[in-house]
């Protein structure tokens, strides 16, 4: 622990795997991890993008060195597309973890329409732990029940019960542009989401190894849940948005997205399409139209 030390509480500009080589066997009770999904999104001046198997030998490589970091009690989480983390699984993850769960998280997009197949709407939540003896807090996410009247739940509450455990899939919204979290990095968690499961699996001076820097927003929730973390961050922009966010305890300005705001003529027909479906109205009520349109 002593050497662990030297490490909590920082986020280093360097690349992940070069952070976990340094880190000590079973020192860490989470890992979280929402690496770049090999979509072809560049992430500030770099764009990571390998074809998919090299990216699949990336995936293994970081899931074993982020088991071997974990503590048998601990609890690893990867979020990532189904297709990536099937294969992450199938290729590694079932052969060497105690017990591999996959979660499902869900959301409204506006992107991915199309003709040919159903949107993509979710993303896949591997949940892994290498011993049966892992911890697992309930009451620190348990949610309301569904039939609060019934006999039997009447008496779980009686007991102490906090309420039940959540159900295996999880509907966040997407980080809009216009939200309070939102920076100008390219890809956000929704903090609840990430709240919810670190609660599940730590309690406070716990150590959460977050893999990628990203925005902060994970790290900053570490903050208000007052766990301990180490994480690593490659890009030097998003580097200095970190470390601003942690140190100012919000997003400075220049951090932020800005916001496009669009002429709501050039928007008419979209407008007067939605009027027909019942979920806008071009009336104004006597009241004069807007000129502008804030783009989420």
């Amino acid at each position: 622990m002593s050497y662990l030390k030297q490490y909590l509480n920082q986020v280093f500009l360097t690349d992940i795997l070069a952070l976990l080589k340094d880190l000590p066997d079973k020192s860490i009770d989470m890992v979280y991890g929402d690496p770049d999904y090999n979509v072809g999104v560049k992430y500030g001046d770099k764009s990571y993008t390998k074809n998919f198997n090299e990216y699949i030998e990336w995936y293994i490589e970081l899931a074993k060195e982020s088991l071997r970091v974990l503590k048998d009690s601990g609890n690893m989480f990867f979020i990532n597309y189904p297709k990536q983390n099937a294969y992450l699984r199938v290729k590694y993850l079932d052969q060497v973890c105690y017990d591999v769960f996959d979660y499902v998280w869900t959301y409204n997009t506006n992107v991915g329409h199309t003709p040919k197949r159903f949107t993509t709407a979710h993303r896949s939540i591997l949940h892994c732990i290498k011993t049966k003896n892992n911890k697992f807090y309930k009451d620190n996410v348990a949610v309301s029940y569904k039939n609060p009247t019934d006999k039997r739940i009447l008496q779980n509450l009686k007991n102490g019960s906090k309420g039940r455990m959540p159900y295996d899939w999880f509907y966040f919204d997407l980080v809009k542009n216009v939200s309070k979290e939102k920076t100008y990095h390219a890809c956000q968690i929704p903090q609840k989401l990430t709240e919810m499961l670190i609660k599940s699996c730590t309690i406070p001076d716990d150590i959460v190894l977050v893999l990628f820097g990203g925005s902060g927003s994970e790290l900053e929730v570490c903050k208000w849940l007052k766990r301990q973390y180490i994480s690593a961050e490659i890009d030097p922009k998003y580097h200095k948005l970190i470390l601003s966010r942690l140190k100012n305890g919000k997003i400075e300005e220049k951090y932020r997205l800005p916001i496009r705001k669009t002429p709501i003529e050039t928007l008419h027909p979209q407008l007067t399409l939605l009027e027909k479906q019942g979920t806008y109205s071009l009336r104004n009520n006597n009241k004069p139209h807007k000129k502008y349109l804030t783009i989420a």
